[in-house]
């Protein structure tokens, strides 16, 4: 059986695109679509978590949940990282 290598998680061009529009906006404005961003960079921490990315890559995800307002916290997660 063939085990599968180890894949980034990074942010996607949209996602990033996305959540600089939303910061634009002011807090209350954001409504639902900040809300389903910030669940859906929750869920990409959690992935790169478990899977594996590189520092910078966790980095953007977690500073794109602060950006947009998320104060949750996982908790402090020092690798293991991907090879950069």
């Amino acid at each position: 059986m063939q085990t599968a290598s180890p894949r980034a998680v990074d942010l996607d061009r949209e996602t990033s695109t996305l959540v600089t529009k939303l910061r634009s906006e002011p807090l209350e404005d954001r409504g639902v679509a900040g809300a389903l961003t910030i669940e859906r960079l929750r869920r990409l921490e959690e992935e790169a978590r478990c899977s594996g990315t590189s520092r910078q890559a966790f980095q953007k995800i977690t500073s794109a949940r602060r950006l947009l307002g998320d104060r949750v916290q996982f908790g402090p997660f020092t690798g293991p990282f991907l090879n950069e």
